[in-house]
């Protein structure tokens, strides 16, 4: 093992009921690196490192920390060896403050071996100064946003002062503002001689923070290359087996009349006067800094918010969603940012989370008609390409693209009339975003009007015909085709508007 290896796992096999999630990986990084895992949903990523971090046992193999075999009974075991991870979904108590949360079973003690729970606020406060974070120690976690969440997560790893750390998809719930903290973060880090372990599938990260990249694929370890000796192409080759000639399909070449029209929506403390249009054959994106109304639009149009005021049209009538089953009802439907809570029951079948939405289509007095339920869903696993076994797994037991596609499908089974996705390709792979675009346009195509709002600008400039950009809940910008960029967006969605834009 050279010097400066600091952990080594080799020729790991992991099993789950006969499916082969890794098969004979080895797989080892250098101190103070930032070393990235990347790979399709499925590839095995998150199973080595859940063995990592002691979560899971593998069937074969061992792991060395400097030089040293080493065995893990459990997560304490990993911890007390200076192995920590965040995973991607958050695992936080949201009736604990964000100071109990962090030194949660790891609390400074006193005399007699009390709590000093004034120690442990007062850390939480110096780590939070330390990292420029906007955390109170004494907010309760289920008071606050999901990107200050998800930072709560990372100060909850920094406070066991691990060597290793994992990061599981770290920026997917963060603003861009937020997602530069973390880097400032993870550089301190590396700085002070830690090694970052790091999953992301949005590569341009990958470029900007790490300095090796290790590709997996269908469980099996297939190259590890420096960052610097090798391109976005050439990395995705590597993860999908094969060149993935566009990521964005062609925008719309010709456009038609409107078939979705806001006009002076607003909501008391929330939105203010929002007036845009939607033509035929348009995908609408809508951008701005996190907080700035973006999720609240999105969710006043399908009924999640009531309005105060304002008119909205599909295909020229004008309608009302005072509710979420109205909005249905008006074929109005929402993928929503956060798909395991928001989108899907995870203890229910896959059947039963796309058949939820349209259920009354397919049942006579009350009774669902099961075969043609059956036939409904498997029309969209196929049309989907959504892997599972079979209709009845566990929604749970998907990958986090599978997940995301069966929320989809979910809207779809409503035959929408119009289409809103929060966050549409957060935390799914390279060839199951491109999946997704080309699917989003296709819908485009066909006259649905699609309204997407991403905090990925790049995903937001590729998908986009027209930009609706939020600050303050009121829009700074609506930029049209050739003028949109990154720039132009990120100066309207810092109240800096140069081309205000009407419906």
């Amino acid at each position: 093992m050279p010097d400066n290896t600091i952990l080594e796992m080799k020729n790991i096999s992991k099993s789950f009921g006969g499916v082969h999630a890794l098969r004979d990986v080895s797989f080892s990084c250098k101190k103070g690196s930032v070393h990235a895992l990347v790979g399709e949903n499925g590839a095995g990523k998150s199973t080595l490192l859940r063995i990592l971090s002691g979560e899971l046992k593998a069937d074969s193999g061992s792991i060395h920390l400097n030089g040293k075999i080493v065995h893990f009974k459990g997560p304490w075991d990993a911890q007390k060896m200076g192995i920590a991870m965040v995973h991607q979904e958050l695992k936080l108590l949201p009736e604990m403050t964000a100071a109990q949360n962090i030194f949660l079973n790891n609390e400074p003690r006193g005399l007699i071996n009390f709590i000093n729970e004034k120690a442990y606020y007062k850390e939480t406060a110096e780590m939070a100064a330390q990292y420029d974070l906007q955390i109170n120690p004494d907010d309760l976690v289920g008071d606050l946003s999901i990107s200050q969440q998800q930072m709560v997560e990372i100060l909850k790893l920094l406070s066991k002062k691990p060597e290793i750390i994992i990061l599981d998809e770290p920026t997917s719930s963060l603003a861009k503002e937020e997602v530069e903290k973390l880097y400032s973060i993870i550089e301190k880090l590396t700085a002070a001689g830690k090694t970052i372990i790091f999953i992301s599938h949005r590569l341009e990260e990958i470029f900007r923070i790490c300095d090796e990249a290790t590709v997996f694929k269908d469980g099996k370890f297939i190259k590890c290359v420096p960052v610097n000796e090798i391109d976005q192409d050439e990395l995705i080759k590597l993860m999908v087996g094969r060149p993935l000639l566009s990521m964005f399909p062609p925008k719309a070449k010709t456009k038609g009349e409107d078939v979705f029209v806001l006009n002076g929506l607003c909501v008391e403390g929330k939105l203010k006067n929002i007036s845009f249009n939607v033509k035929k054959g348009e995908v609408l994106g809508i951008a701005g800094l996190q907080g700035h109304g973006q999720t609240e639009l999105l969710n006043c149009i399908a009924g999640i918010i009531p309005k105060d005021k304002g008119v909205m049209k599909i295909g020229g009538r004008e309608i009302s969603a005072h509710s979420p089953l109205q909005a249905i009802k008006r074929g109005i439907a929402l993928v929503p940012e956060d798909r395991k809570t928001q989108g899907l029951c995870l203890e229910l079948s896959l059947r039963e989370n796309i058949a939820a939405s349209s259920v009354r289509a397919r049942s006579r007095f009350g009774v669902i008609k099961k075969r043609a339920e059956i036939n409904f869903v498997k029309d969209f696993i196929n049309s989907l390409s959504i892997k599972a076994k079979n209709a009845e797994v566990r929604a749970g037991t998907l990958s986090g693209g599978n997940q995301q596609k069966a929320v989809l499908g979910k809207g779809l089974g409503i035959k929408p009339r119009v289409l809103l996705f929060n966050e549409p390709t957060r935390g799914v792979d390279v060839e199951t975003k491109a999946e997704f675009y080309r699917l989003i346009r296709e819908l485009s195509d066909r006259g649905i009007p699609v309204i997407m709002y991403s905090s990925d600008l790049i995903e937001l400039c590729g998908m986009s015909d027209k930009v609706v950009v939020m600050y303050e809940g009121e829009i700074s910008s609506i930029i049209e085709s050739d003028d949109i960029g990154e720039e132009s967006i990120m100066r309207a969605a810092s109240g800096i508007a140069e081309n205000r834009g009407s419906p």
